[in-house]
Order: structure tokens, then sequence, then C-alpha cells
């Protein structure tokens, strides 16, 4: 009798042992899931930043160009007032 309650008892020990070992595979699943979408957004916003840096350059390039631009449609029609 005291054997049937060891084999019972141990019977119990291994299927939590069983199942805690399931459920921490399950949760290192997981969690490598989590370090992989981490991974991936870190990525993106390291992309993101050198493009808007890009951006950045590209809209001061054209501001510069538009001043320019300003500069020698004024100088025009100051040349086209001497013309006149």
């Amino acid at each position: 009798m005291e054997n049937n309650k060891i084999e019972s008892l141990l019977m119990q020990i291994l299927e939590n042992q069983t199942k805690m070992q399931s459920d921490i595979t399950e949760i290192k699943e997981k969690i490598n899931s989590v370090y992989d979408q981490t991974a991936d957004l870190t990525e993106f916003r390291t992309e993101n930043r050198a493009n808007f840096s890009s951006i950045n350059k590209d809209v001061k390039f054209i501001k510069h160009k538009l001043h320019e631009t300003e500069e020698d449609v004024f100088d025009i029609k100051d040349h086209f007032k001497i013309v006149k």
C-alpha cells in the first residue's frame, strides 16, 4: 500500500515536471520572438533616422536653392527697372 502512494506521488511529480518543462519551452520561444521583434524595431528605427537625416539635408539644400533663385529674380527685376 505504501509503495502505491509513493509511486502515485512520483507520477504526479513527473507529470508536474513535464508540464513545467513544456511551459519553460513555450516561454523561451516567446522571449526569443520578443527579442527578434525588438531587433527588427531597432533596425527599423536606425534606418528611419538615416532617412530622416537625408531628407533634412535635401530640404536644407532646396531652401538654399530657393533663396538663391529669389535673389536672382530680385536682381533681374531690378535690372528691368533700370532698362525701362
